[in-house]
Parts: C-alpha cells; sequence; structure tokens
C-alpha cells in the first residue's frame, strides 16, 4: 500500500502553484501600476525641461516676430538643431503664420514600438505667445507679436521607462519567489505535515480494524492546534462507527438464525432445509428424506381453535426430535407438514421400521375431544435414486406424501414414477377442466329416450362432449367431483342445454323432457334453483320440460337441502330421475322418502340381458319397487333385439341406447324426431 504522508503531496503541490500564481499576477499588476506613476512623472519632468528651454529665449523670439525677420528667428532656433528634447520648434506671427522653424537634426518623426503599449501625453506640443513693448502715446505697451511653439520629443523617456519597468519586473519576481517559498514552508510545516500525521493515524487504525478480535485505535497528539477538534470528531466517529458494525454483526447473526427457524416449532424451516439438501446433494451420499403430515388437522385446527393446533404442532416437533436419531435435520415447511432427512438411509425395509411408530403418536396430555393420540401419512424419497437435487427431492416427497393420503392415510408411501406421471396427468385434467369451464369450449350432444311399444321419442338426455380431444368426459368430470368445480361446470351445461332446446322447443312433442345430468353437490349448493330460474327466463323453456338425472351419492341425503331442493322442483314441474341405480349408494329407505320420478337403471346390468339370471332379478325387482313407488323405469345402453324384447315382455317401456340411435347433435335430433313421428304416422294409417 502506498505511504499515507505521501497523500498530502498533491495538495501541496497545488497549494504552492497557486500561490506563485497569484503572487506573479499581483506583482506584475504592482509593476505596472508603480511603471505607470513613474511614467507621469518623467513625463511632466520632460516638459518642465523643455518649457525653461524654451523660455529662456522668449524675448529674442518676440523681437524677431515683432520685425519678422526671418534670419534673425533662424539664428535664434538653430541653436535647438541638435537638441533632442524637441520634435521641432516654430516661430509664427499673430496670424499664426510661420516666420521660421526648425526640426532637429537627432528627432525622428517615426514611432518608436513602445508608444504602441505606453500611453503620451495627448498633446507633447508647448506654446508661449511672445509680447513686445512698443512707444504708443508716449508711454511703453505690451503688444502680441506672434508665437514659439515647441513639440516636446518623448522617445528617450520611453526607452528609460522600460530600462525601469524591467528593473522592477526583476525585483517583484524575486520578491514573489520569497514569499512563495516562504509561505510553502510556513503550510508544509503547519498544515502539511499535521495532516500527513493524522492521515497515518487513521491508515494505520484502518488496518488494525480490519483484523478481527482487535480494538480501534484512537488517533493521537494536535491536543492544542487547531487541528485537536478534527482528530476528535474522526475519534468518535471511529468509535461511533465500531459500535454500531458491533451491533450490526450481532443483528445480522440473530436474523440469520430467526430466518432459519421456525418460531413456533424451534426446529428448522424450509429454507434451512433447501440449505441442507443442497449441502447433502454437494456431498454425493445416499440419504432418505421423509415429509410428514398430520392426518384431518385442518378439521381439527378448525373444530379447536388455532391456539391448540399450535400446541399439537410443538408436541409433535418435539416427538420427532425424541423419536428420530439424534442430530437428524428436522424442518417443518408450513402448516402441518414436517420434513427431515436420514443420512446414510438407502433401503426401504430399513427406513420403514424406523418411520412405522410415527404413523400413530402418543400424547402426553389429552387433546379436546377426549384425543390421546394423532395419525400420519409419510412420503419418502431417496438420493440420488429419486431425485439429484432439492427441487427433485422435495417433487418426489410431496408425491409420495400425495400417494399416502390417497391411499386412507395413516400409512407410508414411497416414491413411485407411475404415481408421478399419474398426478402429472391428473393436473393436466385439471387444468384443461378449467379451460373447459372458463372457455366453454364443450359441446352437448342429445341421445334419445323411447317409448319401446309406441316407438315414439319421450326425451333425450344431454351428453358432455369436449372439443379437446387430450382428456376423455370421464376423466373431466371424476376431477370435478374431485375438486369441487363439478358445481361450475354443470352451471355451464345447463345453460348450454337450455340454449339448444330453445331452438327446437315449438318442434317438440308437449310431453317431451331433455335430461341434464345434475351432480348431488351442485344440486344442494347454494343458488342452485335462483340460477336454474334465471336460465329458464333467459331461453323461454318453460322448467317443464326439463328432468334432472342424479347420480347416486350420499351427499345429495346428508342434507336437509336436498329434500327442499326436491320439494321445489317438484313444484315447478321438473322431474327427478336416479341415474345408474344399481353401481352407487341408494338404498330402498331413499326411494321411498326422496320421491324420485324415474330410475334409470345401468347399462351393465341392460347390456347383460337375457342371458344373465342376476341381471334379470335385478328389473325385475326394480319393475315391482316402481310400480309400487309410482316411478317410471328407462333402461340405459339398449343394444340388441333380444334386450328389446325381453324387456317388452317384462313390461318395461321406455329405453334409451344405441340400438335407436347413437347421441346426436340438435339439429339431428330434430331430424330424428320428425322421421320417427312420420314412421309412426305410417304405421298408424296402416293399421
Amino acid at each position: 500500500m502506498q505511504k499515507i504522508s505521501n497523500a498530502s503531496t498533491p495538495l501541496l503541490r497545488r497549494f504552492v502553484t497557486s500561490v506563485m500564481l497569484v503572487s506573479i499576477i499581483g506583482g506584475t499588476l504592482l509593476s505596472v501600476i508603480i511603471a505607470s506613476v513613474q511614467l507621469n512623472r518623467l513625463h511632466d519632468q520632460k516638459e518642465q525641461t523643455a518649457r525653461l528651454r524654451i523660455e529662456n529665449i522668449l524675448d529674442s523670439a518676440a523681437y524677431a516676430a515683432f520685425n519678422l525677420d526671418s534670419a534673425q528667428g533662424y539664428s535664434l532656433l538653430k541653436s535647438f538643431q541638435n537638441d533632442t528634447l524637441f520634435h521641432g520648434i516654430a516661430l509664427l506671427d499673430n496670424y499664426k503664420d510661420t516666420i521660421t522653424d526648425i526640426v532637429p537634426l537627432n528627432s525622428s518623426a517615426d514611432a518608436s514600438w513602445t508608444d504602441v503599449f505606453l500611453s503620451t501625453p495627448p498633446n507633447g506640443e508647448v506654446t508661449y505667445p511672445l509680447i513686445f513693448q512698443i512707444h504708443r502715446d508716449n508711454q511703453y505697451v505690451d503688444e502680441p507679436v506672434g508665437y514659439l511653439i515647441g513639440n516636446v520629443n518623448y522617445q528617450i523617456t520611453h526607452r528609460e521607462f522600460l530600462q525601469l519597468l524591467w528593473t522592477i519586473g526583476l525585483s517583484t519576481l524575486g520578491e514573489v519567489l520569497l514569499v512563495a517559498i516562504i509561505l510553502t514552508i510556513f503550510f508544509h510545516k503547519q498544515i502539511g505535515r499535521p495532516l500527513s500525521s493524522i492521515i497515518e493515524s487513521i491508515d494505520e487504525s484502518a488496518r488494525i480494524g480490519q483484523q478481527k478480535n482487535t480494538t480501534i485505535q484512537k488517533v493521537k497528539g494536535h491536543d492544542r492546534d487547531e487541528f485537536g477538534r478534527l482528530v476528535d470528531a474522526y475519534n468518535n466517529s471511529v468509535m461511533q462507527a465500531t459500535s454500531y458494525m458491533t451491533d450490526l454483526e450481532a443483528a445480522k447473526s440473530e436474523l440469520k438464525s430467526l430466518s432459519e427457524i421456525d418460531p413456533l416449532t424451534n426446529v428448522a424451516n424450509r429454507r434451512a432445509l433447501l440449505a441442507e439438501l443442497t449441502k447433502r446433494c454437494d456431498q454425493a451420499l445416499p440419504f432418505a428424506i421423509v415429509s410428514l403430515d398430520i392426518d384431518d388437522f385442518g378439521s381439527y385446527n378448525d373444530a379447536y381453535g388455532h391456539q391448540t393446533g399450535d400446541a399439537l404442532l410443538v408436541t409433535l416437533a418435539n416427538t420427532l426430535k425424541e423419536h428420530l436419531p439424534k442430530g437428524t435435520p428436522i424442518s417443518r415447511t408450513g402448516g402441518d407438514e414436517f420434513v427431515f432427512i436420514l443420512p446414510n438411509k438407502k433401503d426401504h425395509d430399513i427406513v420403514l421400521k424406523l418411520l412405522s411408530p410415527l404413523l400413530t403418536i402418543s400424547l402426553s396430555e389429552q387433546l379436546p375431544g377426549g384425543t390421546h393420540h394423532i395419525s400420519c401419512s409419510l412420503g419418502v424419497a431417496f438420493f440420488p435414486t429419486d431425485g439429484q437435487n432439492p427441487r427433485q427431492l422435495s417433487h418426489a416427497t410431496d408425491i409420495a406424501l400425495y400417494v399416502a393420503k390417497d391411499a386412507g392415510r395413516k400409512c407410508i408411501r414411497f416414491y413411485d414414477k407411475q404415481a408421478d406421471l399419474a398426478r402429472t396427468r391428473q393436473e393436466a385434467v385439471r387444468k384443461a377442466l378449467q379451460q373447459t369451464i372458463e372457455n366453454k369450449d364443450f359441446n352437448l350432444l342429445y341421445q334419445p329416450k323411447v317409448n319401446m311399444r309406441t316407438g315414439s321419442i319421450t326425451g333425450c338426455e344431454a351428453l358432455l362432449r369436449l372439443n379437446n380431444t387430450t382428456h376423455t368426459h370421464v376423466e373431466i368430470i371424476e376431477e370435478a367431483e374431485r375438486n369441487g368445480l363439478i358445481v361450475a361446470l354443470g352451471r355451464e351445461v345447463m345453460h348450454r342445454a337450455f340454449s339448444d332446446m330453445s331452438q327446437v322447443l315449438d318442434k317438440l312433442p308437449e310431453d317431451f323432457r331433455f335430461s341434464v345430468n345434475v351432480s348431488p353437490r351442485q344440486l344442494v349448493s347454494e343458488g342452485f334453483i335462483v340460477d336454474l330460474l334465471a336460465t329458464a327466463t333467459k331461453y323461454n323453456v318453460p322448467l317443464r320440460y326439463l328432468d334432472i338425472e342424479i347420480t347416486e351419492s350420499t351427499q345429495m341425503f346428508d342434507t336437509a337441502s336436498s329434500s327442499q331442493t326436491r320439494q321445489w322442483l317438484k313444484n315447478a314441474g321438473v322431474t327427478v330421475t336416479l341415474d345408474d341405480f344399481g353401481t352407487g349408494f341408494a338404498s330402498l329407505e331413499y326411494l321411498m322418502t326422496y320421491g324420485f320420478d324415474q330410475i334409470k337403471i345401468d347399462k351393465h346390468f341392460t347390456q347383460a340381458l337375457p342371458i344373465d339370471e342376476d341381471a334379470k332379478a335385478i328389473f325385475n325387482v326394480v319393475q315391482y319397487l316402481a310400480d309400487k313407488l309410482n316411478m317410471a323405469v328407462v333402461a340405459e345402453g339398449v343394444e340388441t333385439h333380444e334386450q328389446v324384447a325381453y324387456l317388452l315382455n317384462q313390461g318395461f317401456e321406455c329405453a334409451q341406447g344405441y340400438f335407436y340411435s347413437t347421441p346426436l347433435s340438435v339439429r339431428d335430433l330434430l331430424l330424428f324426431l320428425v322421421k320417427r313421428q312420420l314412421s309412426n304416422q305410417i304405421c298408424v294409417d296402416a293399421s
């Protein structure tokens, strides 16, 4: 490092340069002023001498002028011929006509180069009036007889002045240099040297301060001079800065600690987990990473409050610390999810044996509601087989934990590639479902319902068909039921069905009903009736044309609102059909209490006819119940003549299936309806 004392050199150099410039400029100005004063004085002396010379010949000149005697005048003025004091001298009469004049031999009319820079008197001419006494009227009278004029020569005075100016300049320059040297020495001693000393002390303190566990030294000296206040101010600022930096380092250390610790459970947080995973991945040693989640924690938290839920999380964290091997990194990544790392573990059986006690955790204190234990679900992934970096490993444990919860909870699942692909597929279906709802990217096809005895069309069922062929409508419906979007999807389907029916309503029979599948969750959702009324009003389709098909589910029977909705639909003229009977959760009690208008037997039973005896028995039982409960029966999935013949023989009338028609667009449905009507009319006429 360059020595700090050299830092004052540029300042000293600038100071000396400034002093010399100011001194030279000041000295020059002073020399010019002195020279100007001296020049004026010399001019005055020159003029005074010239006047004395001229005054010596005034009387003789007056006599020559009175006589207008040029010869006498020339003789008088010839004495000035070698006089350098004048440029010229002339004798004039009263009318200022020249009597005689003379120009000195050494006089030059050319101006000197100094006349350009030095000022001269505005008028170098000296004029004297000539008086001569004459006798007139017995007395002597002074009579003006002419003028004697001399032109003063200042050129010699200029040369003398230049010599004087040169002398003054040299002396002034010497004074300037002397003053500059004195001031420089003074500055270096009184300012430069103290500043260098202070800077060296500051630099020394800075070098010491860069070392750990050392004390910052105060700058010493200059206690009694003008730099004392500067030294004190610096020392105070250093002490304050040292104190501030000490506090700052402590605060940074505390913040770093807090940023990596979960404040509730006092275990590491997600940030610390990522750092730990990164370190272990870099070490490239095998380990297992486990995600643990409390089963039904959300319901427990809602039932007993967040404070009790927090206490449960603290209990679980302490249990993990006690059960897991000492030093196991444990993190709470959010909510009720904990993640921990098992070093050097790569065998499934060993990990399973270690984690099994964590499926049920006994509590030292009874929880509200009389609970003495909690159950957990765990997902496990291994490094490096299931992931080579923290992101991949976190994803793997999330998938494993999801599978564990989907399997019924209170179980351990290891990461499985196929489960990951299925999860990815499900996520893609979810996104497709959202796009389907937002963009209304679907169509409805309508499969006719036919009276097998008369051949007439009694109605149709609206079937969802997606424009996006990547996923089937069955996948979309299942995903909608899983995540609750079935209500929004069902609303859009209902709107589309009413819109389509409004186009053919005037050509439909009076007893025609179009069926729309409604999820039990949608049926009991808030605003279902209001939205249904608004849709019917918007498209001007009376509700008596609507039939709602509901799939068997416990959801529709477990709420009081479902019964109220059913009663409102009945009053509005809407019929309700129990769809896919025999495959869901319905019981005889449901058939009696809910009051369905129709029962639709699932196609799996219909397609087993007429060979399968169990299918025959189910149809007989359903027919008996329908007759007793005053309900109609629809056979779904009719495809053969044998099935139609059997059903007619058993007394069934209404059917739906490919035997009569595939699902049709609303336009083709209308054509199908017209053809059926014409066909039936021809049969009637023929009979």
